[in-house]
């Protein structure tokens, strides 16, 4: 799901601004509308009876649906999904929804697939993987949705308005696409902009050297260049699509399938060595904090608010995170980290869906169309306005600037983001993988990392001999799974 420049600065600057308007709702409830729309009189042929009993999509007017959803409580809020509730039952009173809505939505997901009931499943939900429930043949394809029209752009494909690689048949997992995107985050580094004016700092740099090269210069001032939250390890949100972009450089065409497929080293591959080898000598020469060991994401960010730090790796909801503290006059602005000395590019950047869903196999065909009715709804410009508004997110039409005054209602970090994508040659990473290691010593691996990355970063301690560790651990389960798999 990669994305090169042009196309993609280009849309996803056009993705990015706002207003809004809504009504939040409870943890639990049922939607009902509150108007039903009139009947119409008989018809004499049996189309016009048919066309009378359906709605321009075809579905029945008169079969009662409820819609069981499963929705992840998160920094974004529910404004944006209630109006689009409120906005799509104003038009199908047919159709009810059943909302639970929780923090931790994902682990109820897990409960309820484990129980093997699936009337009691949710018909679509957000905040649980996906590849484990496909290879169990437990998710409905949602690739025909995006062949399909908004309402607000009829006869427009949705696959011609979305973000450029959000639905890439290249990428397609056993020749389909399972999670429906709603918005999108992207990583980097995050800093205020007023200060670097102030002393004449490059927002921009263009190649590594010349990031190296900022570095240097904040340090000379006094000043912390980078701090991250250690405790979890956020150096990830500007460093871990580094690895392709090194790969790039050196022409390594197979990388990102033995990436996506587990094939070979990890951890360990030439490509990840050397990014944890740059980043380590980053530490010893100061350049990112020691503070950063132990301290969690709003501990680091605070430090950039008081500017006794001038960069944090976070993803571009900080702002909404920290407006409550963020001094007056503080000013968010974003740039990546180039890891080659080329110009051109390209420069990967952290980038994830901040919300997608996925369908429930095992429901009834109806429950399932309108389900991916509802998705598409979500789409429209007017809750994705909600979305960049309310929750601070990035959207993913990418006609979404036609209108001057979303533009007009941009916040200051949406538009430094707008403003980098646009001007450098960045590919948006997600970086899936294709297969789901399910083994305990997969996430046993992760830990080792994030327990022992901030000595590394911080340049106290050398990388590869833990680099080596975690991959012993990924490889015992990489093992292991596929006995498994042959075994079924």
């Amino acid at each position: 799901m990669n994305k090169r420049t042009a196309g993609i600065s280009l849309l996803l600057c056009t993705a990015l601004m706002a207003a809004g308007c809504s009504n939040t709702a409870n943890t639990k409830e049922t939607q009902h509308a509150s108007n039903a729309s009139g009947s119409q009189a008989p018809a004499a042929s049996g189309q016009a009876s048919e066309e009378a009993a359906n709605y321009e999509n075809g579905l029945p007017k008169n079969e009662k649906v409820t819609l069981k959803v499963g929705l992840l409580e998160s920094g974004y809020g529910r404004e944006w999904f209630d109006l689009a509730v409120k906005r799509f039952t104003e038009k199908y009173p047919n159709v009810q929804f059943d909302i639970t809505a929780s923090p931790k939505i994902g682990d109820l997901i897990s409960t309820k697939a484990s129980a093997g009931n699936d009337n009691d499943m949710f018909d679509f939900f957000y905040g649980a993987t996906w590849t484990e429930y496909v290879n169990a043949n437990k998710l409905e394809p949602v690739t025909d949705i995006f062949e399909m029209s908004p309402d607000d752009a009829p006869g427009r494909k949705l696959n011609d308005l979305i973000v450029p690689g959000f639905n890439d048949p290249e990428k397609y997992y056993k020749d389909n696409a399972w999670v429906f995107p709603i918005a999108n985050y992207v990583g980097g580094m995050f800093f205020d902009q007023k200060l670097f004016d102030e002393n004449g700092w490059n927002k921009n740099p263009k190649t590594y050297d010349e990031f190296i090269q900022l570095c240097e210069a904040i340090k000379s001032k006094g000043i912390d260049p980078i701090v991250y939250a250690g405790l979890y390890n956020y150096a990830q949100f500007a460093f871990d699509t580094k690895i392709f972009e090194i790969a790039d450089e050196r022409g390594n065409k197979q990388f990102r399938n033995d990436f996506e497929y587990y094939n070979g080293p990890q951890y360990t591959s030439p490509e990840s060595i050397e990014v944890y080898k740059r980043l380590h000598d980053m530490g010893k020469k100061g350049y990112i904090s020691k503070k950063s060991v132990g301290m969690n994401h709003t501990q680091s960010q605070m430090l950039v608010l008081q500017h006794k730090a001038a960069m944090v790796p976070s993803g571009d909801w900080i702002e909404n995170e920290m407006k409550e503290t963020a001094p007056d006059g503080f000013q968010w602005g974003y740039m990546a980290v180039p890891f080659t000395n080329n110009p051109n590019g390209p420069i990967y950047v952290t980038n994830g869906l901040s919300y997608s869903f996925e369908i429930w196999a095992a429901k009834p065909d109806l429950n399932k169309k309108w389900a991916k009715q509802f998705l598409l709804s979500l789409m429209s410009n007017e809750i994705q306005q909600v979305l960049v508004e309310k929750g601070g997110a990035l959207p993913l039409r990418k006609d979404y600037l036609d209108v001057q005054t979303r533009a007009d209602h941009m916040k200051p970090l949406q538009k430094s983001i707008a403003t980098y994508l646009k001007d450098n040659p960045v590919v948006l990473e997600l970086k899936n993988r294709k297969i789901e290691l399910t083994d305990p010593d997969n996430m046993a691996s992760l830990k080792v990392i994030v327990d022992n990355m901030a000595l590394v970063l911080t340049g106290q301690e050398d990388p590869e001999p833990i680099l080596e560790d975690a991959e012993k651990l990924l490889q015992n389960a990489i093992t292991k799974d596929k006995k498994a798999q042959n075994k079924e």
